[in-house]
């Protein structure tokens, strides 16, 4: 995924090309041990970061911690990739994070 000056714009374009298939959900190790909390899978992330960048969602500590909580193991973009898509998924995750609290990312990078 290119870096753009309008972040939000490249994150919606990126974001339109999950076909939503859902593979990505079984191999995410923080879904599986949620017993199934769709928020905290990669495809959740997802739905989660759309819903924030259009408006339907405000940034709360339950939606950060499902974003903060994505492992960054990339086994949803090897499924993904395997299914023909090749979505950025946990670049998409990080810079949805910096976009979006970028305070909070900071400190997570600064190890604070």
């Amino acid at each position: 995924m290119k870096l753009s000056p309008d972040p939000k714009k490249a994150l919606l374009t990126e974001l339109n090309k999950c076909r939503a298939c859902r593979f990505c959900v079984d191999v995410c190790p923080t879904y599986q041990v949620s017993g199934g909390l769709e928020a905290l899978s990669s495809f959740g992330r997802i739905q989660i970061i759309r819903h924030l960048l259009t408006g339907m969602l405000e940034l709360d500590d339950s939606l950060s911690y499902a974003l903060y909580s994505c492992l960054q193991c990339r086994r949803c973009e090897n499924t993904c990739k395997a299914k023909g898509q090749a979505l950025d998924i946990c670049q998409i995750i990080q810079q949805a994070r910096a976009y979006l609290a970028p305070d909070y990312a900071k400190e997570v990078a600064d190890g604070v």
